[in-house]
Protein backbone atom coordinates (compact mmCIF):
# COMPACT_ATOMS: atom_id res chain seq x y z
CA UNK A 1 0.00 0.00 0.00
CA UNK A 2 1.54 3.30 -1.03
CA UNK A 3 1.71 6.49 1.02
CA UNK A 4 -0.96 7.96 -0.79
CA UNK A 5 -3.38 5.04 -0.27
CA UNK A 6 -2.51 5.00 3.73
CA UNK A 7 -3.78 8.55 3.62
CA UNK A 8 -6.54 8.00 1.75
CA UNK A 9 -7.83 5.45 4.31
CA UNK A 10 -7.15 7.76 7.51
CA UNK A 11 -8.86 10.11 5.46
CA UNK A 12 -12.44 8.52 4.78
CA UNK A 13 -11.77 6.85 8.34
CA UNK A 14 -11.63 10.03 10.01
CA UNK A 15 -15.20 10.96 8.10
CA UNK A 16 -16.45 7.79 9.04
CA UNK A 17 -15.72 9.08 12.75
CA UNK A 18 -16.69 12.82 11.99
CA UNK A 19 -20.35 11.69 10.85
CA UNK A 20 -20.67 8.77 14.01
CA UNK A 21 -19.41 12.01 16.56
CA UNK A 22 -22.19 14.32 14.66
CA UNK A 23 -24.81 11.73 15.10
CA UNK A 24 -24.19 11.49 18.05
CA UNK A 25 -24.13 15.28 19.17
CA UNK A 26 -27.70 15.40 17.59
CA UNK A 27 -28.82 13.09 19.06
CA UNK A 28 -28.00 14.38 22.60
CA UNK A 29 -29.20 17.56 21.47
CA UNK A 30 -32.87 15.89 21.19
CA UNK A 31 -32.71 14.27 24.40
CA UNK A 32 -32.11 18.04 26.15
CA UNK A 33 -34.29 19.34 24.15
CA UNK A 34 -31.96 21.81 22.43
CA UNK A 35 -33.28 21.43 18.66
CA UNK A 36 -35.43 24.67 18.48
CA UNK A 37 -32.48 26.88 19.35
CA UNK A 38 -32.62 29.93 17.69
CA UNK A 39 -29.25 31.37 15.78
CA UNK A 40 -27.38 34.16 17.58
CA UNK A 41 -28.21 37.32 15.43
CA UNK A 42 -25.94 39.64 14.49
CA UNK A 43 -25.40 43.07 15.35
CA UNK A 44 -24.55 45.75 12.97
CA UNK A 45 -23.14 49.37 13.02
CA UNK A 46 -24.21 52.00 10.49
CA UNK A 47 -21.21 53.97 8.03
CA UNK A 48 -21.83 56.94 10.20
CA UNK A 49 -21.80 55.21 13.48
CA UNK A 50 -18.37 53.53 12.04
CA UNK A 51 -17.63 57.13 11.49
CA UNK A 52 -17.79 58.51 14.56
CA UNK A 53 -15.92 55.45 15.92
CA UNK A 54 -13.07 56.05 13.42
CA UNK A 55 -13.21 59.93 13.87
CA UNK A 56 -12.81 59.65 17.98
CA UNK A 57 -10.05 57.09 17.49
CA UNK A 58 -7.79 59.76 15.55
CA UNK A 59 -8.38 62.37 18.08
CA UNK A 60 -7.12 59.87 20.77
CA UNK A 61 -4.33 58.60 18.72
CA UNK A 62 -3.30 62.92 18.45
CA UNK A 63 -3.38 63.60 21.84
CA UNK A 64 -1.88 60.47 23.20
CA UNK A 65 1.17 60.74 20.55
CA UNK A 66 1.37 64.54 19.56
CA UNK A 67 4.35 65.15 17.36
CA UNK A 68 4.91 61.75 16.46
CA UNK A 69 2.82 62.38 13.35
CA UNK A 70 4.98 64.98 12.25
CA UNK A 71 8.32 62.85 12.76
CA UNK A 72 6.94 60.39 10.26
CA UNK A 73 7.07 62.79 7.45
CA UNK A 74 10.32 62.52 7.10
CA UNK A 75 12.42 61.26 4.51
CA UNK A 76 13.81 58.26 6.09
CA UNK A 77 9.85 57.07 6.77
CA UNK A 78 8.96 57.97 2.95
CA UNK A 79 11.96 55.35 2.27
CA UNK A 80 10.89 52.53 4.87
CA UNK A 81 7.80 53.03 3.41
CA UNK A 82 8.73 52.85 -0.12
CA UNK A 83 10.86 49.27 1.36
CA UNK A 84 7.92 48.19 2.94
CA UNK A 85 5.89 48.21 -0.25
CA UNK A 86 8.32 46.75 -2.62
CA UNK A 87 8.19 43.56 -0.37
CA UNK A 88 4.46 43.21 -0.27
CA UNK A 89 5.39 43.16 -4.05
CA UNK A 90 7.77 40.68 -3.62
CA UNK A 91 10.31 43.08 -5.45
CA UNK A 92 12.75 43.45 -2.61
CA UNK A 93 14.28 42.00 0.44
CA UNK A 94 12.35 42.25 3.96
CA UNK A 95 13.28 45.96 5.30
CA UNK A 96 15.25 45.46 8.30
CA UNK A 97 16.79 41.76 6.95
CA UNK A 98 20.18 40.72 7.32
CA UNK A 99 22.28 40.36 3.99
CA UNK A 100 22.82 36.68 3.35
CA UNK A 101 19.79 34.76 5.72
CA UNK A 102 17.28 32.97 3.64
CA UNK A 103 13.53 33.34 5.96
CA UNK A 104 12.26 30.77 7.51
CA UNK A 105 9.20 28.97 6.14
CA UNK A 106 7.22 26.29 5.94
CA UNK A 107 9.04 23.85 2.92
CA UNK A 108 6.81 23.89 0.03
CA UNK A 109 4.23 20.78 0.01
CA UNK A 110 4.54 18.37 -3.16
CA UNK A 111 0.98 18.41 -4.50
CA UNK A 112 -0.58 14.89 -4.76
CA UNK A 113 -1.91 13.57 -7.77
CA UNK A 114 -5.10 11.08 -7.41
CA UNK A 115 -5.18 8.37 -9.42
CA UNK A 116 -8.09 6.91 -11.07
CA UNK A 117 -7.59 4.00 -9.11
CA UNK A 118 -7.16 5.81 -5.93
CA UNK A 119 -10.55 7.59 -6.70
CA UNK A 120 -12.45 4.81 -7.46
CA UNK A 121 -11.37 3.08 -4.14
CA UNK A 122 -12.39 6.06 -2.36
CA UNK A 123 -16.09 6.22 -4.14
CA UNK A 124 -16.51 2.39 -3.09
CA UNK A 125 -15.20 3.41 0.24
CA UNK A 126 -17.58 6.27 0.89
CA UNK A 127 -20.45 4.54 -0.56
CA UNK A 128 -19.78 1.30 2.03
CA UNK A 129 -19.84 3.46 4.57
CA UNK A 130 -22.76 5.94 3.60
CA UNK A 131 -24.74 2.70 3.46
CA UNK A 132 -23.86 1.48 7.13
CA UNK A 133 -24.64 4.68 8.74
CA UNK A 134 -28.03 4.79 6.87
CA UNK A 135 -28.87 0.69 8.32
CA UNK A 136 -27.44 2.45 11.85
CA UNK A 137 -30.22 5.20 11.22
CA UNK A 138 -33.06 2.81 10.13
CA UNK A 139 -32.11 -0.01 13.06
CA UNK A 140 -32.03 3.23 15.58
CA UNK A 141 -35.76 4.45 14.42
Amino acid sequence: MTKQEQLLDELVECEIRRRQLEERAAALREELGLTGTRPKQSRHISPAGRARIAEAQRKRWAAANGDKAQQRATPQAAALKRRWAAFRAGTGPRPGAKEGLKPVGKPERKKVEWTPAMRKKAAERMRRVNREMAKRRSAAA
